[in-house]
């Protein structure tokens, strides 16, 4: 039994199916002085739902939102830091 990453989306633009790849890029939108630092992660749970957890810099600290249970979801996540 076990979840599986189905796509990783960097920066909010270019979609991955492996890490190697979504770090790479990752790399590259930092060189680019990205204002979107950020990494989600859509994941196939073994019962067949799909969830999603985004990592997120902000600053000196990382913030996460997402669909899983106890992680604020995206509305109160914007809603929170504006």
């Amino acid at each position: 039994m076990e979840a599986k990453v189905i796509e990783i989306q960097v920066c909010g633009g270019r979609l991955f199916n492996n890490l190697a790849d979504a770090c790479g890029n990752y790399l590259e939108c930092l060189e680019d002085h990205t204002d979107r630092e950020k990494i989600h992660f859509c994941i196939e749970l073994p019962d067949g739902l799909t969830k999603s957890i985004t990592i997120r810099q902000e600053g000196n600290k990382m913030v996460a939102y997402g669909d899983f249970d106890g992680l604020p979801n995206f509305l109160d996540y914007a809603t929170q830091s504006q």
